[in-house]
C-alpha cells in the first residue's frame, strides 16, 4: 500500500497526468467526409478555431495549382529563390539566392520536406510577394466556403511575437481538401510522394500514412508546439474515397492512429449525418493554444508516465512504425546566372523526431544525435573542432574544385554531401535515407 508521504508527492503529478488527458482527450478536432457527395460521416469539435500549421500549404498548392490552369505558369516555369525565401526558418531546402527550380519540383518540395522558403518561393511567383499571394489565399477560402479560416502566411509559421491570428477549422480544412481533389484531380498524386531525391540525398515524407495505411491517397501534416500534430488525409476504398482531418494529436504515431480510425468508422458507415455546406462553420476567432501542454517540461513527464500506465496496443502501432522502402522522385536546383553551384542545406526538425519523446522508446534519432526520451529541449549540433587547418584547407580547394552535374535537360543537379567531408557544417552525419537536420530551436519553436 502507497505510505502517506509518497500519497502526498505523487498526488500533484497524477493530477497534472489526468489532467492533460482530459484537455488532449476534449480538444482534439476530428471529421470525416465523402469526397464525392461532401456528406460528413463523423465530425468531433469540427468548428474549433485551431492552428493549421503546416496545412496551410494546402491552401498554397490549391492557389498555384489554379493559377497553372489559368495559364499564368505551367509546371516547367522557373522559379527564382529570393533572398526572403532563404531567410525563412526550418523546415527549408536552402538554396542559394538566384537559384532556380520549376513549378513541378516546388510543389513537390512544398508536399514532402514542408519547405517554408519553397512556400515563399511559390507565393512571389504566383502573385509578386507574399502579401499579395496571402491576399489571394484568403480570397479564394472564402470563395470555396472556408467560412471560419485565416490566412497570415504562405506556409503556416507561428507569427511572433503575436497575437498570431492564423486560424482554421477541421471543418474548413475538410472544404479545402475536398476542393483540391475535386478541381484538381490530374495533380492526386503530388499529396502521395513518399520521398524525394535531391543529389544523392533522399528525404521522406511526415506523413505517417503513406505507404503503410494500404487505401490512403496522401496529403499532408502539420506540427506546431501550438497546434500540436496536425494531418489531412484521403484514402479511397473501392468507389469510395474519404477525407480525414485530425488536429492537435500528441504525437506523430496517435496522429496516424486516430486517423486509421476515423477511416475505418467512415468506411464501415452507410450514411452521412449532415454535409460540409450545411455544418455550421463556427464564429471563434482565436485558436486553442497547445504550446504548453505539448512543450512544456511537465507536459511530457506526464505524457512518458501516462505511456508507461498504458502501453500503445494499436493493432497498426507495428506497420506505422516501420521504415518502409520508398521510391524518392527527383528534385533539381539550377544554378544562379554567372554563379558558382553549390550544395544546398535542407534542414528543419523532424516530425518523427520531436524535441520530446511522446513514448518512451519510440523517437529515433536525430542524425549524428540521440533523442533522450522525456527530454524537453535538444541541443544544437556542433562542428567538429577537431579538424586541422590543412584539413580545412584541402575540403575548401576540393569543394572549389569540383565541377556541376547536369541532368538530360541541362539542369544542375545539387550535390547535398559536402565534399571532401563525411560531416555537413553543422557536425551531422550522413545517414542513409535521411537528411542533415538540425535539432529543434532551443526556444521551443517549430520548424513547422
Amino acid at each position: 500500500m502507497m505510505s502517506m508521504p509518497f500519497q502526498r508527492l505523487a498526488a500533484p503529478f497524477l493530477c497534472l497526468t489526468l489532467a492533460f488527458a482530459a484537455t488532449a482527450a476534449s480538444a482534439n478536432p476530428v471529421i470525416v467526409v465523402d469526397v464525392k457527395t461532401g456528406g460528413v460521416i463523423e465530425a468531433n469539435e469540427a468548428t474549433a478555431p485551431w492552428y493549421p500549421a503546416s496545412l496551410t500549404k494546402l491552401m498554397t498548392t490549391l492557389v498555384v495549382l489554379n493559377a497553372m490552369k489559368a495559364g499564368k505558369l505551367s509546371g516547367d516555369t522557373p522559379l527564382v529563390y529570393s533572398a526572403r525565401a532563404q531567410a525563412e526558418p526550418p523546415s527549408k531546402m536552402g538554396f542559394q539566392v538566384g537559384q532556380t527550380v520549376t513549378t513541378d519540383d516546388a510543389l513537390k518540395m512544398l508536399m514532402v520536406q514542408s519547405a517554408n522558403d519553397i512556400a515563399v518561393t511559390l507565393a512571389e511567383s504566383v502573385s509578386g510577394s507574399v502579401e499579395a499571394f496571402v491576399v489571394e489565399m484568403n480570397r479564394t477560402a472564402r470563395q470555396i466556403g472556408m467560412t471560419n479560416t485565416v490566412f497570415v502566411n504562405p506556409n503556416g509559421l507561428p507569427v511572433r511575437p503575436g497575437p498570431d491570428q492564423q486560424h482554421s477549422t477541421a471543418r474548413d480544412l475538410a472544404v479545402l481538401a475536398v476542393t483540391l481533389l475535386r478541381l484538381h484531380p490530374e495533380h492526386a498524386p503530388l499529396f502521395k510522394i513518399d520521398a524525394i531525391r535531391i543529389g544523392d540525398r533522399v528525404i521522406r515524407n511526415h506523413n505517417g500514412l503513406v505507404g503503410r495505411y494500404p487505401e490512403t491517397d496522401g496529403m499532408k501534416t502539420g506540427y506546431t508546439c501550438s497546434a500540436g500534430y496536425n494531418v489531412v488525409a484521403s484514402a479511397t476504398r473501392g468507389e469510395r474515397q474519404l477525407v480525414t482531418v485530425v488536429l492537435g494529436a500528441e504525437s506523430p504515431m496517435i496522429r496516424s492512429e486516430t486517423a486509421i480510425d476515423a477511416f475505418e468508422r467512415g468506411f464501415a458507415a452507410s450514411s452521412a449525418r449532415t454535409t460540409l455546406g450545411a455544418l455550421d462553420g463556427g464564429s471563434g476567432a482565436f485558436a486553442i493554444d497547445l504550446r504548453e501542454q505539448m512543450c512544456g517540461a511537465a507536459a511530457a513527464k506526464a505524457r512518458q508516465a501516462r505511456a508507461k500506465l498504458k502501453p500503445d496496443t494499436h493493432p497498426w502501432r507495428d506497420r506505422l512504425m516501420a521504415k518502409i522502402p520508398v521510391t524518392p522522385e527527383p528534385v533539381y536546383a539550377s544554378a544562379a546566372p554567372g554563379g558558382v553551384q553549390v550544395a544546398a542545406q535542407p534542414s528543419g526538425a523532424d516530425e518523427d523526431a520531436p524535441a520530446f519523446a511522446p513514448n518512451p522508446g519510440s523517437t529515433p534519432s536525430i542524425a549524428g544525435q540521440t533523442v533522450k526520451p522525456g527530454s524537453a529541449k535538444v541541443g544544437p549540433l556542433k562542428a567538429d573542432a577537431k579538424k586541422t587547418k590543412a584539413q580545412r584547407a584541402r575540403e575548401a580547394k576540393a569543394a572549389k574544385s569540383a565541377k556541376p552535374v547536369k541532368d538530360a535537360k541541362g539542369r544542375m543537379k545539387i550535390e547535398l554531401t559536402p565534399p571532401g567531408s563525411a560531416s555537413a557544417a553543422n557536425g551531422a552525419q550522413a545517414v542513409p535515407g535521411s537528411i542533415y537536420r538540425n535539432a529543434t530551436p532551443a526556444d521551443g519553436k517549430s520548424a513547422f
